[in-house]
């Protein structure tokens, strides 16, 4: 299987953080994963993302 994946994140106004993602996959195991059901590579990236944001709010607020 061959994966890219890049990501960018950028601060933005008001003490936010942008996360833009793009991946592109390409063989037999990615075309099993996007017929499963479970969604698995999304929940995966979405669960990563969900922890990356806790980690930066929970360092920002050790800022202060």
């Amino acid at each position: 299987m061959d994966v890219i994946h890049a990501w960018l994140l950028e601060e933005v106004s008001e003490n936010r953080l942008r996360i833009l993602t793009q991946e592109s996959q390409i063989g037999k195991p990615a075309a099993a994963l996007h017929e499963d059901p479970s969604d698995p590579m999304n929940v995966g990236h979405q669960n990563w993302l969900r922890g990356l944001a806790a980690t930066l709010l929970a360092a920002k607020k050790t800022d202060r």
